[in-house]
């Protein structure tokens, strides 16, 4: 089937590029076929802590404001369910610790420059678009922090796979203020901890590579197979009401 009509049309994201990577027949399903999409507790507990950092940076809401916003708004956030009473139990209070101990400032951050910034730009002749979570500013350089809910990586190649997204908005910060970042953070607020990583412009290439060939070889694709995972497929697919291979599958 000749999709290249609805894939002309699209705007190119980190997410939808990595949903191909991770599972093309979650691909299809989301944005070929257009299904319904649903929600999850991990996402909606993320998303909460986006919120937070948000308004926080805007100056929205003050330091003090943080845990008392995550306890009032975590009933009403968090309307799905966790697989798992104590896996909630345990999101919840690790939540709760971080916004109460949370000091004020990400790392050693002198400046924001950032917050939530939304872009339109092209890259290799693609439009791409993207959210860059915040973009402080030290004595060192520009730096792309990027909010993460996941804990610790489960290894090296897992973590050198998540370093695509902040590669990709590196690119757009080179673009923007005609400097690459120094650093790329993952500000990993489940498990309490900055994850600092050196730029390099050699790896930079190799994700904006990836990127643009991963969206060549979705208009190539002539099926689109699913990559079965237990647990992503019953509990964080958004697309796995649509799907035999999740337990939640409607027929």
């Amino acid at each position: 089937m000749d999709n290249s009509f609805l894939l002309d049309a699209m705007d190119w994201s980190y997410s939808r590029v990595s949903s191909f990577d991770q599972c093309p027949h979650m691909f299809d399903l989301t944005y070929l076929q257009c299904k319904d999409r649903i929600e999850n507790a991990f996402a909606q507990w993320g998303s909460l802590g986006h919120s937070l950092f948000e308004r926080y940076f805007r100056q929205q809401i003050e330091l003090w404001d943080m845990s008392r916003l995550y306890e009032s708004e975590y009933p009403t956030v968090i309307s799905e369910r966790f697989p798992f009473p104590r896996l909630e139990e345990s999101y919840y209070e690790r939540g709760f610790e971080y916004f109460n101990d949370f000091p004020g400032q990400i790392g050693d951050e002198v400046e924001i420059l950032g917050i939530e910034e939304r872009y339109h730009s092209t890259l290799g002749g693609r439009p791409v678009v993207g959210v860059i979570d915040l973009i402080p500013r030290n004595k060192s350089g520009l730096i792309v922090c990027d909010h993460k809910s996941r804990g610790k990586w489960k290894s090296k190649e897992e973590r050198r796979k998540y370093l695509r997204q902040p590669n990709i908005y590196a690119i757009r910060l080179k673009e923007k203020y005609g400097e690459w970042p120094t650093e790329l953070w993952f500000n990993k607020f489940r498990e309490g901890c900055l994850d600092r990583e050196p730029f390099s412009e050699i790896a930079a290439q190799e994700d904006r590579d990836w990127f643009l060939r991963s969206i060549d070889n979705i208009y190539k694709a002539e099926s689109f197979p699913a990559k079965p995972d237990r647990f992503f497929c019953d509990y964080l697919c958004s697309v796995r009401e649509h799907c035999a291979h999740s337990a939640s599958f409607v027929e």
